[in-house]
């Protein structure tokens, strides 16, 4: 015991301590209150009364590959919410502690989970034995193990799997646990530490079953697997997860509706993209789901009780707590996801919006104090410097308010190493996951993006898609939070049906609109010159004109310029005609017999991907 007091004595004094080894004998304990234990190699945890307590902001990170071993406990605490009706998605940080010394990252399953008898005094490290109930809700002193799923390889919603509290889950897998009603809701997590390489499995056979999120993809719960933070920016700097994975997380946040039926719940999928894989100084960006309604700081706007934490301020979530569950997604056979002691870092967890600290997607009580101001790391990576010299990305985030119901976000980052503005960008922009029956999103290359990033440029345009689902649905675009962005610099949303420009950092646009689809009426622009010189010259060049007489919609092409398809809508947005065009002829003709009378816009669009339109009046002879 000599060694283990020895080192006591001396993590007091410092806020990282060092051991080469750790060993921890029979009914014995090595108790940390905010100073952080770094493991060269690996511990051991002789018999069940063998403790490790980290309290406060203390967390341990490891170097070796060796996997801890034998019976004894890490304690850790990590905050859920205090709504029976609201999931949580965790990645436990231990697993079964069994006797003996193999050297393995044993699974989890809810006798990990401990309700701490005093969680507010720190010398107190007691705590009880969860016990669960298989009713829908949580007592003050069950948790209901009937919330409690997986999801693994998924390709739909009906593929989540129930296991409640003893079902064992593999170390590196993520479940899913609604909250209890204790004001003061800590969790305990005790149980073996897991350590080094866990992979976890997120392989698609090709054939998407059920589509409820990225198309043709497997997705996978799982999450931080370390009793330490995670840099997510270094989860996707790993090349097998380059190589493999889609180059996006997914985290649940929900609006309590105080229902546990799927169809009150009111939330979905915030998503978190990288940047460039290049820079560790870019700390990525990040999307919030959508809710009800927010107000400027990204709390609920409408007096219900929601999801109150804005965390684009917090290093765009590039840092992941203790316990933190994601979605995974991967269209590879065999593709999977591969954790490391490289990812690991002390960093305190904070969930102040101004504040640096790791986050906890439900924790509200905020950590801001810590004298932890950038994470500690044994990986080579200067932190400070991060910290201190940032990439600076300018963001504008735009929100479009939906039937009057609920606000949708999305975000275009001026990121200067975005390699192309006008194509889909892997790392730099984010496939839309929510899927809403009505819905806004920023489009690139005919991808559904809740993540645009650009190069800026005054000239830039990024094609922005509403999907209504009925008739009179209605619409309100404007920017909610500019971002670093350039002085004077004008944000515009363009009709292209009536060649509007609408100031969006100014004012709002409002818009009804009948079901359908618009994908090309619509331009987030950063001037009034879209409708540029190109297109005159089109106009110019191209003679559209609808003869009633005939019957008959006619296209003079004396120039031969290259049409690459030309379509008709009504004045609802409905496309009533579409047709590719694969040869250049100086003129055209198409039927119209069919066609209700009425005011319609023809579409044409050049090789150039320009698109040039006129309103005819379609009027049949009685």
């Amino acid at each position: 015991m000599q060694k283990l007091l020895t080192l006591i004595i001396w993590i007091g004094l410092s806020s990282l301590s060092y051991s080469q080894d750790l060993y921890i004998a029979d009914n014995s304990y090595l108790f940390s209150n905010d100073i952080n234990i770094f493991v060269n190699n690996d511990i051991r945890l002789e018999t069940a009364t063998s403790y490790i307590y980290l309290r406060g902001d203390a967390q341990l990170t490891q170097n070796n590959d060796i996997k801890n071993s034998d019976a004894g406990s890490l304690s850790i605490y990590q905050n859920q919410t205090t709504n029976v009706y609201e999931y949580n998605y965790f990645c436990s940080p231990v697993g079964l502690g069994t006797d003996g010394t193999v050297k393995i990252n044993s699974d989890f399953n809810g006798s990990n989970i401990y309700d701490p008898i005093d969680d507010t005094d720190v010398s107190n490290v007691n705590s009880l034995a969860y016990s669960y109930t298989t009713n829908y809700n949580s007592t003050t002193t069950e948790l209901s193990s009937y919330w409690i799923y997986t999801l693994k390889n998924a390709e739909g919603y009906y593929n989540w799997q129930q296991v409640f509290n003893t079902g064992d889950i593999e170390a590196g897998y993520g479940f899913t646990l609604k909250g209890s009603p204790n004001v003061n809701n800590v969790l305990d997590f005790r149980g073996r530490p897991n350590n080094g390489t866990i992979t976890v499995s997120c392989s698609f056979d090709g054939i998407d079953d059920q589509p409820s999120g990225l198309p043709n993809y497997a997705e996978t719960l799982t999450g931080n697997p370390y009793p330490s933070a995670i840099d997510l920016k270094l989860f996707f700097v790993n090349s097998n997860n380059q190589t493999v994975l889609s180059p996006q997380l997914f985290f649940w946040e929900q609006e309590p509706k105080f229902s546990h039926y799927l169809q009150d719940y009111e939330g979905g999928y915030a998503t978190y993209i990288p940047g460039d894989p290049a820079d560790l100084s870019d700390n990525g960006t990040y999307v919030i789901a959508p809710f009800i309604s927010y107000n400027n700081d990204g709390t609920d706007g409408t007096g219900a009780t929601g999801n109150t934490t804005d965390y684009t301020t917090n290093n765009s979530r590039r840092y992941a707590a203790v316990g933190q569950g994601f979605i995974i997604a991967s269209n590879v056979n065999g593709g999977y996801a591969e954790f490391t002691n490289a990812m690991r870092i002390a960093f305190s967890e904070d969930s102040n919006p101004l504040g640096n600290g790791s986050v906890f997607a439900k924790n509200t009580n905020s950590k801001a104090n810590s004298t932890i101001k950038h994470p500690i790391s044994h990986n080579g990576i200067d932190y400070k410097s991060i910290f201190e010299n940032p990439t600076v990305v300018p963001e504008i985030r735009i929100h479009t308010k939906v039937n009057n119901t609920y606000y949708k976000e999305n975000v275009i980052a001026l990121r200067d190493a975005t390699p192309n503005n006008n194509t889909y960008n892997k790392f730099f922009d984010a496939i839309n996951i929510n899927n809403l029956n009505s819905d806004a999103y920023l489009i690139s290359e005919g991808k559904h993006l809740s993540i645009k990033s650009i190069t800026y440029n005054v000239n830039t345009t990024i094609p922005f898609g509403l999907i209504a689902k009925n008739n009179n649905s209605t619409f309100s675009i404007t920017v909610n939070e500019i971002y670093n962005t350039p002085n004077n610099m004008e944000v515009f949303l363009l009709d292209k049906e009536n060649g509007e420009f609408i100031d969006i950092i100014n004012n709002t646009f409002n818009i009804t609109l009948n079901a359908g689809e618009y994908h090309d009426r619509f331009e987030i622009t950063f001037n009034k010159k879209s409708l540029n010189t190109e297109e005159k010259v089109g106009f110019n060049h191209l003679n559209i004109n609808q003869n009633n007489r005939t019957a008959e919609l006619n296209i003079s092409n004396p120039s031969l310029l290259k049409i690459e398809s030309l379509r008709v809508f009504d004045i609802y947005g409905k496309q009533i005609l579409n047709y590719n065009i694969s040869e250049a002829k100086s003129e055209y003709s198409y039927n119209t017999r069919n066609i209700s009378d009425g005011i319609y816009v023809v579409k044409i669009t050049l090789d150039n991907q320009k698109i040039l339109g006129k309103k005819i009046a379609i009027k049949h002879n009685k």
